[in-house]
């Protein structure tokens, strides 16, 4: 399992290559850069956010870029907004589509999300690893301060 952005996008390109060598086309060619769980390691949402940018710069738009999105937050609480906020980076990223609940996490309300809401601040210092050990989450968690941001339609 790759412990960083490098191993990540290392593993992915000898996979595309060998696919491309072989003669598949690259519009048909999805990769998974491995969205593990930031509760393990505080690190591990910018080593995959990392990755799908570096992917999407050396392939391009032909490759789709893809994962189980919602790892990202097993073992924290709000689960919603962490996912909500991971898939907003990870489409930032270059990614182009993703394994997720289209119950709780609908694309369309996800992208107008009010960018500026504590909430997503506070999703956004765990995920890109500024807030260490997610001890601002967790005390705004137990403050009750994590509802999911409004979109910004619903603000205006």
């Amino acid at each position: 399992m790759p412990q960083n952005a490098d191993e990540r996008v290392e593993n992915a390109s000898r996979m595309v290559e060998l696919a491309l060598e072989k003669g598949i086309p690259g519009e048909r060619i999805f990769v998974d850069p491995l969205v593990f769980p930031i509760s393990v390691d505080g690190e591990f949402g910018e080593h995959c956010l990392s990755a799908i940018r570096r992917l999407r710069e050396r392939y391009g738009s032909e490759l789709h870029l893809t994962g189980g999105m919602s790892n990202v937050s097993f073992g924290l609480p709000s689960r919603r907004l962490i996912n909500d906020v991971f898939l907003v980076l990870a489409i930032d990223a270059g990614a182009d589509s993703g394994i997720i609940d289209p119950v709780t996490s609908s694309v369309e309300r996800v992208l107008s999300l009010d960018r500026a809401t504590r909430p997503f601040q506070l999703a956004l210092d765990v995920l890109s690893g500024a807030d260490r050990h997610c001890r601002a989450y967790m005390k705004a968690y137990r403050a009750g301060e994590l509802e999911a941001p409004a979109s910004a339609a619903s603000v205006a």
